[in-house]
Formats: structure tokens, C-alpha cells, sequence
């Protein structure tokens, strides 16, 4: 083949712009496995105190649904009760209005458009995870850091990839059959990519498919075994509630909703039997994430134990809360019957707020995917027993799921990996007294950007954000059907149900230019810093630059957090975000 010389050179620069990246990444990851082995050596003698975790994350349970916030709640929940009684509760507790971004902004510590996407990612359909590449999970900075032995139960829905092979496409209507796929592969962008020892999860919730589970990347199911199920109810094998199908999905055979929260539970067993016998001098990390209580709403007519759980309530919504408290006590006794809670963290959170139901009495506004308070402040309950107070509440100051992140690595610790947990803020001693503010952070964040939009007075609503101030809370809607945007000011102190709007009282005009100017310094659209800075992250980490270092170094976007952070208008991934809410 011949080629013309201005062919050759662009032949030659493309080589050396990839043997570049190649050296950069691989010096890059280098560098990481050289800090988390260094830091593993350093706290070796440190495994055998370090206190295991064992986090719970509900699915679409909100503040309202529980005990302990607004004494409203209509399920008696013992085992929750409970939990709150033996630790600490979070009052003002925040995620995102939407699953996929929360479990991304609670595992990675960042707020949802530090991933691959603003808007999250999900399953097989985006064909890989929200995770950065150099971005650590929470169960990797264990893991690596800490020596901890690391599990995952449940919902995954943070993105993963097909198996690899030639010719594999995802095909949305027969995701197992379809698409050639070669499934004796694991997947990729599972939880073992992420740090965690163990898995066995579902791509997604309980009501999207493909319905089967995964153990360790490699789906359980055999091809063979593999049915279209289709929208409807169905009679269970073991004759225990009557199994739903949300959404038309390919499956396993023996798929049965009502048992999904059931087998988090024997398989959680299964890991704290193995891990007291293979690795007793470590300790370990248990993330279970449950499907209780996203639609559809299948509870099983009587719980492992022998309870009834179907039909204790008026609807099936109320019985899947029944269950999911039954879940929360079976987790915990696993625990405490093996001599090991008094070494343990508890931690019950929830992924967004909770489910439109229409119960009477509800407090705050909104629900699940809703910018206000009803769709992102959650329940948060921490335990540990000796180290962390019994039976107290916290009201004095707000925190995020992504916080999580940075207070456990101050508990346990270990330091925070390079280009990981950028939006979190340890609150640790917080937890321990109501009066050690100081450090916490002074804002927090939160977006929705253009999934399921809601109307308003009539006005369908796309994209929202959100920040906290204090009791001062600022949201900024765009109404599609005119492209006008609206900003509301509420006083949280004294309207915690939001219907006072403030933003045209002269008195806080400045607070709220200084609300809507941090907004959007957090956001995926801020405007670039024109100083100098300090890079943060790899071998170059400490240098001063400018923005226009990121112009000739392109490259380093990809693996300098701050480049996108400072200087969007070259290192951005979110352009098409930033031209519907740049409008400040």
C-alpha cells in the first residue's frame, strides 16, 4: 500500500498520540497501584481493629415511609426502630431524585455528572458503568486500603457492559438471546470491576430486566432455561405470593419476584459464614441493596421465617415495607449471632424519595424523581455500637449519600484514592456529637435532568437543580414548553413542606447570587476559573496551571478531575446539558 506523505505524517501522529495516552495511563495506574499498596503495608496491623461494614440501601423508600422523622409512618417497623434506638439518625439526609445516580454518588463519593453521565447510567443499555476510568469505589478504597473482604448483594443499575466477543450488540428487546452474545464471559463494569470480592446481582431493579442473576460477572441462567417473560402476574414454583413482570424482559425460568429480597438475605449468610472461615483476621464490607420497594410490589405471602407478610396491609406497597423491615432484622441477627456486631457499622440509607402513593398526612412535597424534598431527603441511620451514640437524632446540619464515602475512610483509616470521592465531606464527628459541625459542608447539590418530566400548573418541567444553604434551599426548573426558567427560594427552618416561595424578598438577593453562583461552580456547567491552580491527581499532582495548560496537555483531561472541574469550556463532557441550564 502506498501512501502520500501528508497520509504518513498523520499516520505517524496518530501512533504517537496513542502511545502517548498508553504511557500516560499506564504510569497513571502505576502510580495508583503503587499508593494502595504502599497504604495496604502501612495498615496491615491495623485489620484485625478496623470495624467491618455492613451498609443497607433501600430502594424508593422515602422519609415518610419509616419511623423516626415524621411520625407519620404506617408500618409498624421493630427492626428499624431498633437500629435507630442502638445509633444515630439523619434528619436531613440527602441523594438524588433518581436510583441510578444515587448508588453512583453513594459508591463513588461524587455527584452524579462527575461520572460518565449527568443523567446516570443504568444497565446493559448504556454498555458500560457511570465509573470513570480511575475512579475508585467505595469497596475498592476498602478493599486496597484496608484490607477488607468485600461483597455486593442486590441492584446494581449503575451501567455494565455485555461480554465481550466479535459482533455483540446489546438488543433491547432479547438482551440474552440476542446481540451474539457469548455469555460463559462475565460481563463488564459489574461489581467485581469495582472492588467488591463477591457479587451476585441483578443488572437492574426488580422490575426491569433481563431477569436473572449474576454471581461474580457470569449470569446464573442457562441459555436454555431462558423465557421472554411478559408483562402480567405470575403463580410462583413454591406456591409463596404470586410473582409480577413490570416490563416485558427475557429471564430466567424460574425468575419470582417476591423472593428477590429473600436471597439477598441467604446469600449475605453465605458470604459471613465463608468470610469467618477463610479471612477471620480481616474485616469485611457488606453492601446489600435491596429491591423492597420499587415496583412492581410483590410481597411474599409469608417471610423466611415463617411470618406473614401479604395482606397484613391495605396494599401490597405497605407489605413490601413489612418485608423490607423483616430483611433489616434478618441482616443484623446474622450479625450479632456471630459475636461480631459489637466490631460492626451499621448503615440503612435509601436510594432516592419515596413512591407517589397518595397516604394522607405526608409532610414534605414531592416524591421519587422530584427536585423537592420529598424526592431526595432519605432516611440515614448509623451504628456502632461503643464508638457512636444510642438513640439521638441529627437536625443541626445536612449531608449527602456521597459523604458516606469520606466518613468512612476517616473511621476506618485509610486516605481517599486519587481522582475518588471529589464531592464528599466527612461528617464522622458529626456522628458522635451533634456539636462538632466545624468541616461539614456548607452547601450540597442536586440535579434531575430530563427523566420522566413532571408537570407543574400545567408546565412540563425537564431539567431541575438544587442547592442547600443552610435552612435556605434554591431550585432552578426549566419548563420545556416555553424554555423559560423559574427560581424558588424556601425557607426549610419554617416551611419544610416548600410552598413559600421567597425569591423575590429583597432580603436575600445576595444569598441567593451567591446560592445560584455555587450551583453552578458544582454543577456540570461551570464557567472556567481564569487563575491559576494546582493539579490534583498523578504524577503532575501539585502543579500550578492555567486553563490553557488543558489546551495543548488534552489529554489530561481524561485523568485530572479539576480539569473538568476549572475549565469546562475545554475539558467538558456535558455540552449539551450546559446549553439549556447556562443561563445565569
Amino acid at each position: 500500500m502506498i501512501y502520500s506523505s501528508r497520509s504518513q505524517v498523520l499516520v505517524s501522529w496518530f501512533f504517537l498520540l496513542a502511545a502517548t495516552l498508553t504511557v500516560t495511563f499506564n504510569n497513571y495506574s502505576l502510580l495508583c497501584r503503587a499508593e494502595d499498596e504502599e497504604e495496604t503495608a502501612r495498615n496491615n496491623v491495623q485489620r484485625r481493629t478496623r470495624p467491618n461494614i455492613l451498609l443497607i440501601l433501600a430502594d424508593d423508600v422515602g422519609t415518610g415511609d419509616v419511623p423516626g422523622y415524621w411520625n407519620n409512618h404506617i408500618v409498624d417497623m421493630p427492626n428499624l426502630k431498633r437500629l435507630q434506638e442502638m445509633g444515630v439518625t439523619f434528619l436531613d439526609a440527602h441523594s438524588t431524585p433518581v436510583c441510578a445516580p444515587s448508588r453512583y454518588m453513594l459508591l463513588s463519593g461524587n455527584y452524579p455528572h462527575r461520572g460518565e453521565r449527568a443523567k446516570g447510567s443504568w444497565g446493559f443499555e448504556d454498555g458500560k458503568s457511570q465509573f470513570r476510568n480511575g475512579q475508585k469505589s467505595m469497596a475498592s478504597m476498602l478493599k486496597n486500603r484496608g484490607g477488607y473482604h468485600t461483597a455486593m448483594f442486590g441492584k446494581w443499575h449503575m451501567g455494565l457492559g455485555l461480554p465481550p466477543g466479535n459482533g455483540t450488540f446489546y438488543n433491547s428487546t432479547h438482551v440474552l438471546t440476542g446481540g451474539r452474545v457469548d455469555w460463559s464471559k462475565p460481563v463488564v463494569d459489574g461489581p467485581n470491576d469495582f472492588g467488591f470480592d463477591q457479587a451476585y446481582f441483578t443488572a437492574a431493579s426488580v422490575g426491569k430486566g433481563p431477569y436473572s442473576f449474576f454471581r461474580n460477572g457470569y449470569i446464573e441462567t442457562n441459555m436454555s432455561d431462558v423465557v421472554l417473560w411478559e408483562e402480567g402476574e405470575y403463580n410462583t414454583t413454591n406456591n409463596n405470593g404470586i410473582s409480577k413482570i413490570r416490563n416485558s424482559d427475557e429471564g430466567d425460568k424460574n425468575w419470582d419476584s417476591t423472593s428477590y429480597n429473600m436471597i439477598l438475605v441467604n446469600e449475605t449468610s453465605k458470604f459471613l459464614e465463608s468470610h469467618i472461615t477463610l479471612r477471620p483476621n480481616d474485616p469485611f464490607f457488606a453492601y446489600i441493596a435491596l429491591g423492597n420497594v420499587h415496583v412492581p410490589h410483590s410481597p411474599p405471602t409469608y417471610y423466611m421465617d415463617g411470618t406473614p407478610v401479604a395482606g397484613q396491609y391495605d396494599n401490597v406497597h405497605l407489605d413490601m415495607l413489612l418485608e423490607m423491615d423483616k430483611v433489616i432484622g434478618s441482616l443484623i441477627t446474622q450479625v450479632e449471632e456471630k459475636g461480631i456486631a459489637n466490631n460492626t457499622i451499621f448503615i440503612f440509607a435509601s436510594d432516592n424519595g419515596g413512591l407517589n402513593m397518595g397516604y394522607p398526612g405526608r409532610v414534605l412535597r414531592g416524591f421519587k424523581q422530584t427536585i423537592w424534598e420529598g424526592g431526595h431527603r432519605v432516611p440515614l441511620v448509623f451504628r456502632y455500637d461503643g464508638v457512636f451514640p444510642k438513640n439521638e437524632t441529627r437536625t443541626e446540619h445536612f449531608v449527602g449519600l456521597n459523604d458516606i464515602y469520606a466518613t468512612l475512610a476517616e473511621i476506618v483509616s485509610v486516605s481517599v484514592p486519587q481522582r475518588s470521592a471529589y464531592d464528599s465531606v466527612s461528617f464522622a464527628n458529626y456522628i458522635k456529637s451533634k456539636e462538632n459541625t466545624s468541616g461539614l459542608r456548607d452547601y450540597l447539590g442536586t440535579w434531575r435532568y430530563d427523566w420522566w418530566p413532571i408537570k407543574e400548573f400545567g408546565e412540563q418541567l425537564n431539567n431541575h437543580q438544587a442547592i442547600r444553604y443552610g435552612d435556605l434551599k434554591l431550585v432552578q426548573s426549566l419548563y420545556s414548553t416555553n424554555g423559560s426558567f423559574s427560581s424558588k427560594l424556601y425557607d426549610l427552618r419554617t416551611d419544610i413542606g416548600e410552598t413559600r416561595n421567597l425569591i423575590d424578598r429583597f432580603e436575600y438577593r445576595d444569598i441567593i447570587n451567591e446560592m445560584s453562583a455555587e450551583l453552578k461552580r458544582i454543577g456540570p456547567c461551570p464557567d472556567d476559573v481564569t487563575t491559576t491552580f494546582l493539579l490534583t491527581d498523578g504524577m503532575k499532582k501539585g502543579r500550578e496551571v492555567r486553563c490553557d495548560w488543558f489546551v495543548i496537555q488534552k489529554q489530561a483531561c481524561i485523568w485530572q478531575t479539576v480539569g473538568e472541574v476549572n475549565c469546562n469550556s475545554i475539558c467538558g463532557r456535558h455540552q449539551s446539558i450546559c446549553k439549556n441550564v447556562n443561563h445565569n
